[in-house]
């Protein structure tokens, strides 16, 4: 398939050009690498996003516990 891409910054271009060369692939070859990484990429969540996991049992207060050993 034949894309037109516009308003690529021609520095960066020029050297993912050279990149591909050094490599011995393709321009065309590289951007569907990066653009399947890019579509593959699963956002980390942020930290405040994160849910608490069971340890199981008994140990509800292990945090406080932990705490009053390191401090």
């Amino acid at each position: 398939m034949q894309v037109s891409v516009r308003e690529v910054d021609e520095a960066v271009f020029r050297e993912f050009k050279s990149a591909a060369a050094r490599e011995g692939t393709t321009v065309g070859k590289l951007i569907t690498l990066a653009m399947k990484q890019f579509v593959d990429h699963k956002p980390q969540k942020s930290f405040f996003q994160l849910k608490p996991i069971p340890w199981g049992k008994g140990t509800e207060k292990s945090s406080s516990e932990i705490d009053e050993v390191l401090y």
